[in-house]
């Protein structure tokens, strides 16, 4: 699983993936941080997965708000890392792309889905950040759905299979 997690940082754009089993063994204050991206099927696996990211920031050299000298060690609670290591999105955004991915997701099996509101919503995170990893991806995946015919589409069950390993 570790494996294809990986791999699939670069379908999202992004630099951590985490399984929602993982998520929920993470302290309130650090879940909140935490975007849920996509809900999928790894190879090998009929039981679908929610997929989490962490925005992480980036450090002063590289354009970043981190300075580049600190100590992390000497950070002695996960509230004073995250006053110095918060998150590269900032909480509208992350409720945002929370409201279009549960949009786009349709509930636990799907009937609730609704892609073309969701694309909408997707569309307008993507002019607050734009180049957003996950944001692209998903969009890229409904619209790659919606330019086919309707008979070959897949049947949306809120989950898709993940792509590559």
């Amino acid at each position: 699983m570790s494996s294809r997690l990986e791999a699939a940082t670069k379908q999202y754009g992004v630099s951590i993936l985490m399984s929602g089993d993982v998520v929920g063994l993470l302290s309130w204050d650090i879940k909140r941080l935490c975007r849920l991206i996509d809900r999928v099927t790894v190879k090998g696996s009929t039981s679908p997965i929610d997929l989490y990211t962490f925005d992480e920031p980036s450090m002063r050299s590289r354009g970043g708000t981190v300075p580049d000298d600190i100590d992390f060690s000497s950070l002695q609670s996960s509230r004073a890392f995250f006053e110095v290591a918060a998150p590269s999105t900032d909480s509208e955004f992350r409720r945002d792309f929370a409201r279009a991915i549960s949009v786009y997701l349709g509930g636990p099996d799907g009937s609730r889905a609704n892609w073309p509101s969701a694309m909408d919503r997707l569309r307008a995170c993507l002019r607050k950040r734009p180049g957003d990893g996950p944001t692209l991806a998903i969009l890229r995946y409904m619209e790659g759905e919606m330019a086919k015919p309707l008979e070959s589409r897949v049947q949306w069950m809120g989950y898709r299979m993940l792509e590559h390993k």
